[in-house]
């Protein structure tokens, strides 16, 4: 039986198409059986470039969040936290000095 049909100005041996919306057209394998067992054509997923830059840019994000955070104080704020706890502990066992 012959199904030959044009579509769109391209002549395809069967008028059965796989559409994008379809899961069967994610993988290449699966592809490749639709073809054998008679699929004339695939409509595939649009890939468009906002798409890819979107992509990118939150690649970038997750690469990059938290490398300007260190897990261990800076010796600025260590040394401020520590003369202020000592000097807490000074004032607990001397008091607070007079002022003159």
């Amino acid at each position: 039986m012959d199904l030959t049909t044009t579509y769109l100005g391209l002549s395809l041996r069967s008028p059965l198409v796989v559409g994008a919306a379809a899961p069967l057209s994610e993988e290449l394998d699966t592809l490749k059986h639709l073809e054998d067992a008679g699929a004339a054509a695939v409509v595939m997923h649009s890939v468009f470039e906002e798409q890819i830059q979107r992509d990118v840019l939150e690649l970038h994000h997750h690469l990059e969040y938290g490398t300007q955070s260190f897990a261990e104080p800076s010796p600025t704020s260590q040394n401020r936290r520590s003369s202020t706890s000592a000097q807490n502990i000074i004032w607990s066992i001397f008091g607070k000095p007079k002022k003159p």
